[in-house]
């Protein structure tokens, strides 16, 4: 009896030596070497975008959840080198390689690119669709690139951009590209130039210079190419051959703003014809004040208007006085003919200084419909008034607006 009491005493300080040596071994591993084994608890790390998508993919597959998947075989495209006033289109393939409907939507172009003919579609699996970009190269030199932009439902791919690319040259350009006379005094003659400097090594023929806009202004105008000389070819270096248009403005041209567009010709296939605007203005000791009118483009502004109501508009031409003489008007034209123009008794403001004169342009009611909401002067309404005043023997005011 008393030697099985010593050997449990011996068996009981066993046990407790061996908890204590597990113990002792387990402190010390993980103290001074890593935990080989599995599993391992960590701190919560922020989940980056690529392992969100890549869990999602993994967990849809694992349920065998139908899924659309977008494939854009080539998102760039280089058009190489392209004439300034080009238009260039490419289309880029779009593939449907899920097992979902795939929606596609139109979203945001940079300037110049746009989306031909789309606005939104849906791709059956394993259907594919093409989207023409077309690049507008006008206004650009030396590389440029641009991006439209397309929306998904893809969860993995939302948005698709398509890309182009150019680099832009002008081997044929004007300088300046646009004529402006900054002050034309009506009874004097004005002239402006614009100078054609041509970089092709083959030979480009010019047709003469015409004028777009054949309206009442046409005849004030006169136009002249002429040969560019050696020594101002040398000032834009790699210039070949080229050309100076010469823009001669007749005294007598209307007071107001003037718009005008030069065309020259050419035997170039890539770039058949050459586009110069010409604008200024004609000033006096004339000029118009009124509720709606645009001094600095002498367009007074009406706006949209009811068919049933019609409109009404005065302004107030500003003349100096003639103390010797009675004033005279006469409306020549009105564009459209329905426009109802009353000149009403001028008024001395400083006895033989200035007067004002009211001019009422009216829409009347029943007008139209008619649409004269343009922004250059041969989509606009106009009224032409004829007067004995020395300073201003016609008044020209353009008119904006539409009848609905």
């Amino acid at each position: 009896m008393r030697r099985l009491k010593l050997v449990g005493l011996v068996v009981l300080l066993a046990a407790v030596a061996g908890v204590v040596v597990g113990l002792a071994l387990g402190w010390a591993s993980v103290e001074y070497r890593p935990w080989p084994g599995y599993p391992v608890l960590a701190e919560a790390q922020p989940a980056t975008s690529a392992t969100v998508q890549t869990t999602a993919k993994r967990e849809q597959e694992a349920s065998g959840m139908a899924e659309p998947r977008v494939e854009v075989p080539e998102d760039t495209y280089d058009f190489g080198r392209i004439e300034s006033n080009s238009v260039v289109r490419h289309e880029f393939e779009i593939r449907n390689v899920g097992s979902a409907p795939l929606r596609l939507t139109k979203g945001d172009s940079s300037c110049r690119c746009t989306v031909l003919n789309f606005e939104e579609a849906e791709l059956a699996p394993g259907q594919s669709i093409k989207i023409a970009v077309e690049f507008n190269g006008k206004d650009y030199v030396g590389p440029v690139t641009q991006h439209a932009t397309l929306f998904t439902n893809d969860l993995r791919t939302p948005q698709v951009k398509l890309t182009v690319k150019a680099d832009v040259v002008r081997s044929i350009r004007v300088v300046p590209p646009e004529i402006i006379f900054t002050r034309v005094v009506r009874m004097q003659p004005a002239v402006g130039e614009a100078k054609i400097y041509i970089f092709r090594q083959q030979a480009v023929k010019i047709s003469q210079p015409e004028l777009a806009y054949q309206d009442e202004s046409a005849n004030y105008f006169s136009l002249e190419l002429s040969p560019l000389s050696g020594g101002e070819l040398a000032v834009e270096p790699g210039a070949k051959t080229g050309y100076r248009l010469l823009v001669r403005i007749k005294p007598g041209l209307p007071l107001g703003p003037f718009q005008q567009k030069i065309r020259l010709h050419t035997d170039q296939k890539d770039c058949p014809e050459l586009e110069i605007p010409v604008q200024g203005r004609v000033e006096s000791d004339v000029n118009i004040v009124g509720a709606g009118w645009d001094a600095s483009r002498g367009i007074l502004h009406i706006g949209r208007v009811s068919r049933q109501t019609g409109a009404e508009r005065r302004v107030m031409l500003r003349l100096a006085a003639l103390p010797d003489q009675s004033l005279e008007f006469h409306v020549e034209k009105s564009v459209p003919e329905f426009l109802q123009i009353t000149v009403e008794t001028d008024r001395i403001v400083h006895k033989d200084v200035t007067m004002l004169v009211p001019i009422v342009i009216k829409i009347p009611p029943g007008a139209g419909p008619a649409n004269y909401f343009g922004l250059d002067e041969p989509n606009l309404g106009r009224v032409i008034i004829k007067t004995n005043h020395p300073d201003a023997p016609e008044v020209k005011i353009l008119v904006r607006f539409a009848i609905e």
